[in-house]
């Protein structure tokens, strides 16, 4: 028989730490469970302070892991402790299963914080740029309710869902980006390399070039002589739109311009409703207050004028407003939704509808882009045809004067 000390939340979610007598680990961890206390962690009494000179393992902003990474740590964290295996225990068959050293460094940091006794939500929280806020604020909700693996399931969850979004969406723009450089490109190509030598034959014939002809000559003749003030030009305009974007003023007409493109608009609001209400309502299904659920998911908005919403809403719900009360006096929402988070205030299901909202906004979000695609390929299309086919229809026409004057 052997001393374990041992970190337990009782059934209020209250962190308490003592000692109990077992012939092993996990024979102490079935003793506390049959005491009605979850187990945090369970060492010999021997080690209790030895974790307390510990050095931590990590860069002074913490260990980065990719999202997915984090969704398969969180999903293997929920089944063992579901199955009634310890925390700690978790978190140690877990370092040792994982090859990644960067995954591997941040669960054995993750596990001598929790030995100490420190909290998980706390010991992950040494990590942001692996953990997202809302990630965190999930876990500390279920250790004071004691559903820490409902907690990591349903974590692991909304990432993988916010992950899924967020690529259909960089899918819908990039294809259209790629397009449209490679028109560009192509119609750069032709007027410096192509049409120079148009423009001897045209020189030797002495036609009278027509006016489209005459621009594009225009334009190569300007490529090929100038380039050495256009290139500085381009990249001076580029380097301003990147470092414009980052200012207070240049993010805000950015943002506009996301949320009232006439093609985009709809994708983008969305977007940060469902991204939003999906945030709020997962918190506050796991017991998380609502003023608190709201400025986590401002945290989370990168958008200015739904951080600007979030934040009118929770100051008037700290006023004594109701929730849906802002939201419909803001344009940025959906008149259906706000009635519909309305009538779950009035029957006391507000997190139920704000995560039911936010599957229905999420479901239309991804109908929309697969719209999109589906029409963004044929437009892409008769854009590069319209640019690359007007070039060289204004290369040939030249030639039809010229043959005409040669008939004559």
């Amino acid at each position: 028989m052997q001393q374990y000390a041992y970190t337990a939340k009782d059934s209020s979610g209250a962190s308490i730490e003592g000692s109990i007598v077992a012939l092993s680990i996990e024979e102490a961890a079935r003793l506390i469970r049959s005491q009605g206390k979850y187990p945090l962690s369970v060492r010999p009494q021997a080690e209790k302070g030895k974790g307390a000179d510990a050095k931590p393992v990590m860069a002074a902003r913490g260990i980065k892991i990719s999202r997915a990474d984090v969704v398969q740590l969180s999903t293997q964290l929920s089944i063992m402790l579901d199955t009634g295996v310890t925390l700690t225990e978790a978190l140690e068959c877990s370092a040792m299963n994982v090859e990644k050293p960067q995954m591997k460094r941040l669960i054995e940091d993750v596990a001598a914080q929790v030995n100490q006794g420190v909290d998980i939500s706390t010991a992950l929280s040494r990590h942001p740029r692996s953990f997202p806020r809302l990630f965190i604020a999930m876990i500390k909700a279920g250790e004071k309710s004691g559903q820490l693996p409902r907690m990591l399931t349903r974590a692991s969850d909304y990432l993988k869902d916010e992950q899924e979004i967020t690529r259909k969406v960089k899918g819908a723009l990039t294809y259209p980006c790629i397009m449209l450089s490679f028109a560009v490109l192509t119609t750069v190509f032709l007027l410096i390399f192509v049409l120079p030598r148009f423009t001897t034959i045209y020189a030797s014939k002495g036609a009278a070039l027509p006016t489209p002809t005459k621009i594009l000559m225009t334009m190569s003749d300007a490529l090929i002589h100038q380039w050495m003030f256009i290139a500085p030009g381009v990249v001076a305009v580029a380097v301003t739109l990147v470092f414009g974007v980052r200012t207070q003023r240049g993010g805000r007409i950015r943002d506009w311009l996301m949320l009232n493109m006439p093609v985009f608009k709809p994708l983008f609001r969305k977007l940060n409703i469902a991204r939003g209400l999906r945030t709020m309502g997962t918190m506050s299904s796991a017991g998380v207050g609502l003023v608190e659920c709201v400025e986590t998911a401002r945290a989370l908005t990168s958008n200015i004028y739904f951080v600007e919403l979030w934040d009118d809403v929770s100051n008037q719900i700290q006023a004594g407003k109701r929730f849906s009360e802002p939201l419909s006096a803001s344009s940025l929402v959906p008149g259906a939704v706000t009635r519909m988070l309305a009538s779950g205030e009035k029957g006391g299901r507000l997190a139920h509808v704000m995560e039911q909202v936010a599957i229905f906004a999420e479901h239309e979000l991804k109908e929309k882009i697969a719209e999109l695609t589906r029409y963004i390929e044929p437009a892409m299309i008769c854009l590069m045809g319209i640019l690359i086919g007007g070039v060289t229809l204004a290369l040939l026409l030249p030639i039809f004067s010229i043959s005409k004057v040669v008939s004559q």
